[in-house]
């Protein structure tokens, strides 16, 4: 693995972002960043306490739509060069413009998409207990099909289109010692290469 490596991650609501940065974080000595940072700062600005996945997505998509659509990872990666770390993982990707802009940009950029079931997604969501987070599965349909991209412009929320551009994708569909034995395997697999 090269000096400065990003690791980007990319996953559906509820598919276990947080536990794979929490495993790169505790395990393989990485700092962690999240695009959704910047949008909650955004929220902070305009004094918006209370809020919703949906006014999450808003927010961000404005972002991008005012600023072009690697403004998140822009912003992000402004962060991380100022810290001057070794291993970033950046979570909360959700625009093909970002993962362009991380990979134009980065000595060594690597993206980890996240497989697992709509159901099972939505069980997990439900006992992780986010206020923002939709409390019926109707609602959670509705912000899901949104964030895969959805009836979404080019700026919008377009998770669906940056799985594809993953380098490596890890299922989830089990239980968290099953992933976490995934992530070790492929961090052994890419510090080796």
């Amino acid at each position: 693995m090269k000096k400065h490596t990003i690791v980007g991650v990319v996953g559906q609501i509820a598919s276990g972002k947080g536990i794979l940065v929490n495993y790169l974080t505790n395990h393989f000595a990485f700092s962690s960043f999240s695009l959704s940072s910047i949008v909650h700062d955004e929220l902070k600005k305009k004094g918006v306490k209370k809020f919703t996945r949906q006014t999450l997505q808003d927010v961000g998509d404005e972002l991008r739509r005012g600023y072009g659509d690697r403004v998140l990872a822009q912003r992000t990666l402004e962060v991380i060069n100022e810290q001057k770390k070794g291993r970033i993982i950046v979570e909360g990707i959700r625009n093909p413009g970002e993962i362009e802009f991380l990979k134009k940009n980065s000595d060594n950029f690597i993206l980890i998409g996240i497989s697992v079931n709509r159901k099972l997604r939505f069980e997990r969501l439900l006992a992780r207990g986010k206020e923002w987070d939709p409390k019926t599965y109707e609602d959670f349909l509705k912000v899901d099909r949104r964030d895969i991209g959805v009836g979404q412009n080019k700026s919008g929320q377009q998770v669906a289109k940056c799985l594809t551009y993953s380098d490596y994708v890890l299922s989830n569909n089990k239980d968290v010692k099953d992933f976490e034995r995934k992530i070790k395997e492929l961090m052994k697999k890419i510090i080796n290469s």
